[in-house]
């Protein structure tokens, strides 16, 4: 019988296997300088809590279409706070990555909007 663990994202039964050719694959799509933050703060983090396989892919996977810009800028503030010490693990980064992601999209959204609009006037 197969071993099975839970995925720390869905907590859903998965088998256990080798996922190094995964997360090998998944840091193919980000920048020299985003994966470097990454493996300083999964370093920081592990130092913590207990990091696996399965949670980097879970990361990498959850993390996956949003911009490298937002990433480091989460990554950049929840080392800065040291969430980690606190508790707070790879699943709490990811949730901030991607409700930072939102607010990225509406604000870049509002930028393209405003363009269209004539600039009021300023009464001297």
């Amino acid at each position: 019988m197969p071993k099975v663990q839970r995925c720390p994202t869905c907590n859903s039964r998965i088998k256990i296997e080798d996922y190094t050719k995964r997360i090998d694959k998944k840091r193919l799509s980000r920048d020299k300088l985003t994966l470097s933050m990454i493996d300083d703060m999964l370093e920081s983090v592990n130092s913590y809590h207990s990091v696996n396989d399965i949670d980097k892919f879970s990361f990498y996977s959850e993390t996956e279409e949003i911009q490298d810009i937002v990433v480091r800028k989460m990554i950049r503030h929840y080392c800065d706070k040291k969430y980690y010490k606190q508790g707070y693990g790879l699943k709490y980064l990811t949730g901030m990555i991607k409700n930072e992601n939102s607010a990225y999209g509406l604000k870049k959204e509002y930028e393209r909007k405003s363009l269209d609009r004539i600039p009021p006037k300023v009464d001297k």
